[in-house]
């Protein structure tokens, strides 16, 4: 009980105590892989990067403004691998962190995942990156013993991230003083070309490490750095990156050509690998976008990882939106998340004596305790009153939403009653949102029906006035509506796939306009009793045109039972808007 006094008093003053004040494709994975990495590119300050133009096509807007931002800095290409000497695997040099020397001190990990851009205070309950700079700017003015990361799907999701590429979010994670992150399949949702450019340009101006073993080319040639090493006082940290293979469908397979992420040979040599990072380092930490849900072709887990790998110290987990802290180990590895929207702050503290791990705790700081501190137990306990802004970061993201509030702020449709997106209806069930998603795609394109992933609404709309921006944030992925011809069995097949996880939540659950009777309780495959179009059943054996986005005609989220494409059309949150707008125009 001591020892844990301790830690929460250490972790609140570096974390709440603030009112006291890329590597090249040059490297191909063979039994255990090598990478050349770039020449380091010298310590420079610079301004924020101007958001970068929307992803086209977009949704129409009656008027551009023009977005004024400092210019980014902007980092070729190297167009030939520069050797690297170093004596570490793929030429990777450690980050020196802390040079005290001290033979026994607390080492604080700051972990996010899963923040899918909510960037302000308040949104969906976010601390907010403005706040989260501040509590890790005041913890490393305690101890240089810091160091922060992110498990992915971290630049994606809100206009903020969405109409500049990502570029934004980017920005803040150097702004706020982030080691390491591995990209999430929505980091994908721009493009790889864009992942790498963003990258490439984040290690150009900051220690910031973009990280993932797993990503290659179609040759084996990895695209990312796979790992990289801190040292604190000679205690050596090693980060490797993870992304879920589930990737390839988990974003538009047009983001991810020419991409691998499930080459045998890394699997062959997973073991080999944490083996080897325990020859370099003392304390091996796998930063991975993988999940603790089985929600994907691979089946892939963080938990299968660790039953599997044995030496994993710490295994920092996105993906699946977990909320796992505390003592939940697998085969020895700690593994914790932080839920999603940045509603918690992960914490994991690791007391280091003579070089040697003595002992670890993980927990979360709630986003209550820093929004609110007046009314939180823990707060209150340590005399925590307030949790500022850090201006820098306040007054860029005010800069953006300047920007978008003036792009996007007009009002489209005035609607009689709060509209349902909530992310655990949308995946289990039909709502009255899902439904006018539907009926709006199936009157564009005259389709008999739509089916379309519960996975693509993202979030609510209450009664009264909806702007283009609410608009896109219901539907923030820019998909395209499609129509394929289908038999009546595919259709059972699709539907059969969409219901398989329930009663878990489910991206790829099937939002439809069909009337559709199951039974959750019978086995995968057999849980489609009847379906229904226009009141009568449909038939098996009949082709039917199906309307649904170029996502799924595409095979993402496994649905691999669409036809031939016979239609593509306009961009599904500019159909949406119309509809509404036509179904309940504007009041003023």
């Amino acid at each position: 009980m001591k020892r844990f006094s301790k830690i929460v008093s250490i972790a609140l003053v570096a974390l709440l105590v603030v009112a006291l004040a890329s590597c090249s494709t040059t490297s191909k994975v063979e039994s255990v892989p090598e990478i050349v990495l770039p020449a380091a590119a010298p310590a420079t300050t610079v301004p924020a990067p101007a958001p970068a133009p929307a992803p086209e096509p977009a949704p129409a807007v009656e008027e551009e403004v023009e977005v004024v931002t400092p210019e980014p800095v902007i980092t070729g290409v190297p167009e030939e691998p520069v050797s690297a000497t170093s004596e570490f695997p793929f030429g990777v040099e450690p980050i020196v962190k802390n040079t005290q020397g001290d033979d026994v001190f607390d080492l604080f990990i700051i972990h996010t995942n899963d923040v899918h851009a909510r960037v302000s205070a308040g949104e969906d309950n976010s601390v907010g990156y403005a706040k989260l700079a501040t509590m890790i700017k005041t913890a490393r003015s305690i101890t240089n013993n810091v160091l922060v990361l992110d498990a992915g799907d971290v630049t994606h999701g809100t206009n903020f991230a969405n109409l500049f590429n990502g570029e934004t979010v980017g920005e803040l994670l150097i702004m706020s003083g982030y080691d390491a992150v591995a990209p999430g399949n929505h980091d994908f949702n721009y493009g790889i070309d864009n992942l790498l450019t963003l990258s490439e340009e984040a290690e150009a101006v900051s220690d910031l490490k973009v990280l993932s073993a797993n990503i290659t080319d179609e040759n084996g040639y990895l695209l990312f750095q796979p790992y990289q090493l801190y040292d604190f006082n000679d205690f050596r940290v090693c980060v490797i990156g993870l992304t879920t293979p589930d990737t390839k469908t988990k974003s538009h397979p047009k983001n991810t050509e020419g991409v691998e992420f499930d080459l045998p040979v890394i699997y062959e040599n997973a073991q080999a690998a944490i083996d080897l990072a325990h020859e370099i380092a003392d304390y091996v930490i796998v930063l991975g976008h993988i999940g603790t849900v089985p929600d994907g072709e691979s089946g892939l887990t963080s938990t299968i990882i660790c039953e599997n790998i044995d030496g994993i110290d710490l295994f920092i987990d996105g993906h699946s939106h977990s909320v796992l802290s505390g003592d939940n180990y697998v085969n020895g590895t700690l593994i914790v998340s932080t839920g999603e929207y940045m509603q918690n702050i992960g914490v994991v503290d690791i007391l280091v004596k003579d070089g040697e791990v003595e002992n670890q705790n993980a927990f979360l700081i709630s986003s209550s305790d820093v929004l609110d501190p007046q009314n939180s137990d823990l707060a209150k306990q340590y005399g925590i009153v307030n949790v500022p802004d850090d201006p820098d970061v306040s007054a860029y993201i005010e800069s953006v939403n300047d920007a978008i509030e003036a792009r996007f702020g007009e009002v489209v449709a005035t609607i009689p009653e709060d509209l349902d997106g909530e992310r655990e209806h949308v995946r289990t069930g039909k709502t009255n949102l899902s439904q006018l998603v539907c009926d709006a795609i199936t009157a564009e394109t005259g389709a008999d029906f739509t089916i379309v992933n519960g996975g693509g609404i993202r979030a609510s709309l209450s009664a009264g006035d909806v702007t283009l921006g609410e608009l896109n944030a219901v539907l923030p992925f820019t998909n395209i509506v499609t129509v394929c011809d289908i038999t009546g069995d595919e259709v059972y097949q699709a539907l059969e796939h969409g219901y398989s996880l329930l009663p878990e939540t489910n991206g790829a659950f099937s939002q439809t306009d069909l009337d559709v009777v199951f039974d959750a309780t019978k086995p995968v495959g057999e849980r489609i009793l009847e379906v229904k179009l226009n009141g009568e059943p449909i038939d098996r054996s009949a082709t039917y045109s199906v309307a649904t986005n170029d996502f799924m005609a595409a095979g993402g989220d496994g649905y691999t039972m669409f036809g031939r494409v016979t239609q593509e059309g306009r961009v599904l949150n500019e159909v949406f808007a119309d509809y509404l707008s036509a179904l309940y125009p504007p009041a003023n």
